[in-house]
């Protein structure tokens, strides 16, 4: 029998960089499938340019890109502000996070991240709105005081590291340094980075729109209060400049012309200040944590139609100040407590200028939201973890939640409304023997409408989207069962879930000036109805013999329903009983690995990929209009990928490389949903050089 065991239980490494959050401890019911851990040395390994790719080729994740500055990971069937995404416990997701694929992934310098938690299926319980479909977990690196690392020899210890990376398919790298230095009661790590990509070439050659460049600085400083008390200040800046929408600006399926001449994210700005006070020894709780955090989103778009000589010059500003805090305390050996609470507050300021690029005459306009735009977001929870004996665990949690927003409509009337929901979560665990454990979670989930829906107004592939302020809250009830196996040279995951979304924010038709014509209509954002996931992971290692060598397996599929009894004008209900929007065809990947007896080796690693993905003709009637994806569905294709990596040993002092020929065979395909094709061959390098 393999006990099951409380996270207060758990080897807790207290060394070097650990960044951590007591909600974020994973509980004694988690199963193999649903959660991943994935290290900095694992992301690295990839060869990926970004954030997003990196993910996808380590946990599986089915990733869309609609320019090559984005990347929006899909889990369990849904994508954008329905995944929320976590960095060093303070949330990304904001009241100006677009319903659709956006960047927030790949705004998050890979550089700066340690290590990256996904949990599937919903976390509404820990960590509020937006989580329908699951919890990307992003910890950030750090430097930890002298006196919590295990390895500090009393004397002040300096570190550095130098690096880079380069990508042949997309023409272009990144180069970054860190440095850090310890005391015994403090330390500070420094680091930046810049990244510059000249453009895609897929198989079929270079991709018109595609590159664009940027920078990135990150840092911390830890001061120990006491034996068991510090103070850690993070900070970290993202800006990329000059990215172009490649789905607007390249002629798409179902268009002759591209919809636009012009259309690029001209300043994407991120900053980030989190000030985090941890103890380990609270008195009435075993760990507890509070963050204090500011966060700054600037935007600024430069978009023209074609055929129009008006040029659009759009500036969004968006400050969000946040107030978190977590417990935990274990009673005895069998019982663990978590509660906590959290607090966002965003304001929005958006502005337009329209620019006749003929004459050069400047006039103002309505920014895309509305004047004094904001939002409140707050919410209190308590999960319960509960052991009996070492076969049986119970998770039990419970959040409420509260939200505001007020803003003034085009005649200046203020316009305000509220939110909340109560949500649940119940998960158990059964370890049937040494060798196999059974779980089943079942989970409420919900997503309060933001500011992008109740008070935006934008344009999309299709025509025109207006906000709604009477937008009710999605809300879902989810079911997973999952089988883990486990054998001294093997180990299998399985699970099969079911999520059930009711009032999904979508589109309503409400004005279609030319039938024949795609672009000129528009829509109002509102709740449409229904949406039914059914899907299916499976995961498999397995040693083969005393060999060096191993296999890997991985498999998902997904299917989706929407259901809405919407009549659109003319008659007609084109979203009744229909496949959901985005959903990825079955994939995959297969993986013959090898590791070195010595993992210091020159040559320590390789992996030989077969990626593949089915092909994708459930699409909705959204999807056919979407100038991304075409109307008779999207091929399946296969691709092969050879990473190979090691370290220099004495040659460099920690000196790590690695080497890839990807898509070996220069297969010309496009990933479903995405905004252009898929990179062709090309070979990826790193080296990173510590000191």
């Amino acid at each position: 029998m393999l006990p099951l065991v409380l996270s207060s239980a758990l080897p807790q490494d207290v060394s070097q960089s650990v960044v951590t959050a007591p909600r974020a401890a994973t509980s004694a019911t988690a199963n193999g499938i649903s959660n991943q851990v994935i290290s900095a040395e694992e992301l690295q390994a990839t060869g990926e340019r970004s954030l997003p790719r990196a993910l996808a080729r380590t946990t599986g994740l089915f990733v869309q890109e609609t320019n090559l500055g984005g990347g929006a990971p899909i889990v369990r069937g849904l994508i954008g502000n329905q995944i929320l995404i976590v960095v060093d416990g303070v949330r990304v997701n904001d009241a100006a996070t677009r319903g659709g694929p956006n960047q927030s992934l790949n705004g998050i310098d890979p550089t700066n991240v340690e290590r990256v938690e996904v949990i599937r299926g919903p976390t509404s319980v820990l960590y509020g709105s937006d989580a329908l479909g699951g919890v990307i977990l992003i910890w950030t690196k750090t430097r930890a005081a002298g006196r919590r690392d295990a390895h500090f020899n009393g004397e002040r210890q300096l570190a550095a590291e130098l690096g880079g990376d380069y990508d042949s398919a997309s023409h272009g790298g990144r180069e970054y340094a860190i440095g850090s230095s310890a005391v015994d009661s403090g330390a500070i790590l420094f680091g930046g980075s810049l990244q510059d990509w000249g453009g895609l070439s897929s198989a079929d050659g270079r991709v018109d729109n595609t590159g664009y460049h940027g920078t990135s600085w990150f840092g911390s400083a830890e001061h120990m209060l006491g034996s068991k008390t510090w103070l850690r200040l993070s900070a970290m800046r993202t800006r990329d400049f000059d990215v172009p929408r490649t789905d607007r600006l390249n002629t798409g399926f179902g268009q002759t012309q591209p919809a636009d001449a012009e259309h690029y994210f001209t300043l994407q700005d991120r900053e980030r200040y989190v000030l985090a006070l941890t103890d380990t020894d609270a008195g009435l709780s075993d760990q507890m944590q509070v963050r204090l955090s500011l966060r700054k989103y600037t935007e600024e778009r430069q978009l023209r139609s074609t055929g129009s000589s008006s040029r659009r010059i759009e500036h969004d500003d968006t400050e969000t100040v946040g107030l978190g805090a977590d417990w935990r305390h274990a009673f005895g050996s069998s019982n663990l407590l978590t509660w906590g609470f959290d607090a966002d507050y965003d304001d929005i300021d958006s502005v337009r200028r329209n620019v006749n690029i003929n004459t050069g005459v400047v006039t103002s306009a309505a920014g895309a939201f509305q004047p004094e735009s904001e939002y409140l977001a707050t919410g209190v929870f308590v999960q319960d973890e509960m052991l009996f004996g070492e076969e049986f665990a119970v998770t039990a949690g419970a959040r409420y939640s509260y939200f505001e927003f007020g803003f003034e409509d085009n005649a200046n009337n203020d316009v305000d409304g509220d939110f909340n929901a109560a949500t649940g979560s119940l998960s158990g665990a059964w370890s049937a023997s040494e060798h196999v454990t059974l779980s089943a979670t079942l989970a409420q989930g919900f997503r309060a409408p933001n500011l992008s829906e109740l008070a935006r107004n934008a344009t999309f592939a299709g025509g025109t989207e207006t906000a709604n302020p009477d937008l009710d809250p999605e809300e879902s009830l989810y079911q997973e069962l999952a089988l883990d196996l486990r054998q001294a040279s093997w180990n299998w995951s399985v699970g099969v879930y079911h999520n059930d979304i009711s009032d999904i924010v979508g589109r309503r038709l409400v004005s279609d000036p030319d039938p024949n014509q795609t672009g000129d209509e528009t829509y109002l954002r509102d709740n449409t109805g229904d949406l039914e996931l059914y899907g299916i992971e499976s995961r498999v290692r397995s040693e083969l013999g005393a060999s060096p060598f191993s296999l890997e397996a991985y498999l998902e599929y997904t299917y989706g329903r929407q259901y809405d009894d919407f009549v659109a004008p003319g008659g007609g209900q084109p979203f009744d009983d229909k496949p959901s929007s985005k959903v990825p065809p079955l994939h995959g990947r297969l993986a013959l690995l090898w590791n070195a007896a010595e993992p210091k080796s020159l040559l320590a690693w390789g992996d030989l990929s077969l990626w593949f993905a089915d092909a994708q003709d459930e699409l909705s009637p959204n999807d056919k209009t979407d100038p991304r994806i075409d109307p008779n569905g999207t091929d399946g294709w296969v691709r092969v990928d050879l990473d190979i990596g090691g370290e220099l040993g004495e040659r460099a002092l920690g000196a790590k490389w690695n080497v890839g020929l990807h898509n070996l065979f220069d297969e010309a395909y496009r990933v479903h949903g995405s905004g252009f094709d898929a990179p062709g061959f090309g070979v990826v390098a790193g080296l990173s050089v510590s000191l």
